[in-house]
């Protein structure tokens, strides 16, 4: 916050809920005003006012910046929210993009749902990633894909998740969600999105949880359900060299056992 109390709106002299092209044009009319260059009596004066506007610039002109100050000077004032600034800013995609953010971080699903199926509405070209950091943007994936599959909307939480680990995957700084995600795509494809398929497409639903497993259980079941799947389909010798890739990953697992006598004996 600027000296004095002043907030760094009042020292921009622009509104809380001022775009950043708005910010950026009064940042330029107030330097023209006070920078040293101008006052050459009061230059101290001058240099003074010039770092609050800078500071105040290089906040308020940075959206990740914007959203935590505002978070921060609306906790114990008087006048709007935080979620009121925001809204009020509803043609700034900055804005609104951290207004998702906001309520899926204080657990405010439907509200953030609804807000950024509006904003891809307004924009096919919509993306959050353009408008919040790399970890704010995994986050906002995440939680998406998270309230998405509370819904049981099973092929849009896939999509969320799955952007978030295809970011992670290809990504070079730390992994913040990835074993997670591998888990929850595998869940989706495994299990929830292979419900009413046809065999050939649940089969390629399992190659690609296949490609996610972390344990030798795990692909062992898939491939017991491949082996299944693939005997329905007349496809016998396919069926037992999943069984056979099942028993080398598990050999223990007695349930393979019997599915492979069931399939030799058909």
């Amino acid at each position: 916050m600027a000296t004095g109390g002043t907030t760094h709106y009042e020292t921009l002299r622009v509104p809380e809920t001022a775009t950043r092209a708005e910010i950026q044009s009064s940042f330029r009319r107030l330097v023209k005003i006070y920078h040293p260059d101008k006052n050459p009596r009061r230059t101290a004066w001058a240099e003074s006012k010039m770092r609050e506007l800078l500071e105040a610039y290089r906040i308020l002109s940075d959206d990740r910046l914007r959203f935590v100050y505002d978070r921060r000077i609306g906790a114990g004032r008087g006048g709007m929210t935080f979620v009121e600034r925001m809204r009020r800013r509803k043609y700034d995609l900055g804005a609104q993009s951290q207004l998702v953010l906001h309520y899926l971080l204080e657990g405010e699903l439907d509200e953030a749902v609804a807000l950024h199926e509006e904003l891809v509405l307004g924009s096919v070209r919509f993306s959050l990633g353009e408008h919040l950091d790399e970890r704010d943007y995994l986050d906002s994936l995440f939680l998406l894909g998270e309230a998405y599959e509370g819904r049981r909307q099973w092929r849009t939480a896939l999509r969320f998740y799955r952007e978030a680990y295809e970011h992670e995957r290809n990504g070079r700084r730390k992994r913040y969600f990835f074993d997670e995600l591998k888990d929850r795509l595998r869940v989706l494809y495994s299990q929830r999105l292979v419900q009413g398929l046809a065999p050939e497409d649940a089969l390629k639903n399992y190659g690609r949880a296949l490609e996610l497993c972390i344990e030798n259980r795990e692909a062992a079941l898939i491939y017991k359900k491949i082996a299944t799947l693939q005997s329905r389909l007349g496809q016998r010798d396919e069926a037992m060299e999943a069984l056979e890739k099942a028993k080398s990953l598990c050999p223990n697992m007695k349930t393979i056992d019997v599915l492979r006598k069931k399939i030799a004996g058909n």
